[in-house]
């Protein structure tokens, strides 16, 4: 899992159907030390379901050859009210979980209040309040624009840092 100067790359994952977003970042094993990598969303149209997995698929793969993490952290499901939405979420999830074994990349994954609670100490917070403190652990998005695909993806990454920083420590 080591990388050079004892950094762990890291790659968060807010999935959806029509929109996941990543985030990467570059993690101390000492101290809680934060670099931003880069980030991004896939965007998918609503047409044929399956072509839309398809580009989920092609697209994280993509990002994951050319910035090589080691470990996937994903955000886990929460039960809604929309059955529908649901079930295609969970498909996305499947082909997400599917890319990190095709890759033998490490998959941590995290229910949403555990990151929210990781990130801002607060399980119930709002999606302002998180990406305020995704703000505040990657000092490079200061004052920047975020969208909260990508906001939420950055934080499960910081959330998993987290981890195994107290892991390691």
């Amino acid at each position: 899992m080591r990388m050079k100067d004892d950094c762990l790359r890291i790659i968060g994952i807010d999935p959806g159907s029509l929109v996941t977003g990543w985030g990467i970042i570059d993690s101390s094993y000492y101290g809680r030390h934060l670099n931003l990598v880069s980030s991004g969303i896939i965007s998918v149209k609503k047409e044929d379901f399956p072509c839309n997995l398809r580009l989920i698929f092609d697209g994280l793969k993509n990002v994951m050859e050319e910035y090589n993490p080691k470990i996937m952290a994903l955000e886990a499901v929460f039960s809604g009210h929309n059955s529908k939405s649901l079930i295609k979420l969970s498909q996305a999830r499947g082909v997400i979980c599917l890319l990190s074994a095709i890759l033998e990349i490490e998959l941590k994954e995290y229910a949403p209040r555990y990151v929210k609670k990781s990130v801002t100490g607060y399980g119930a917070a709002g999606k302002e309040q998180v990406k305020y403190m995704a703000c505040e652990f990657l000092q490079d998005l200061k004052g920047k624009p975020l969208d909260d695909n990508i906001s939420d993806a950055l934080s499960v990454a910081i959330s998993c840092a987290t981890d195994m920083n107290n892991y390691l420590n």
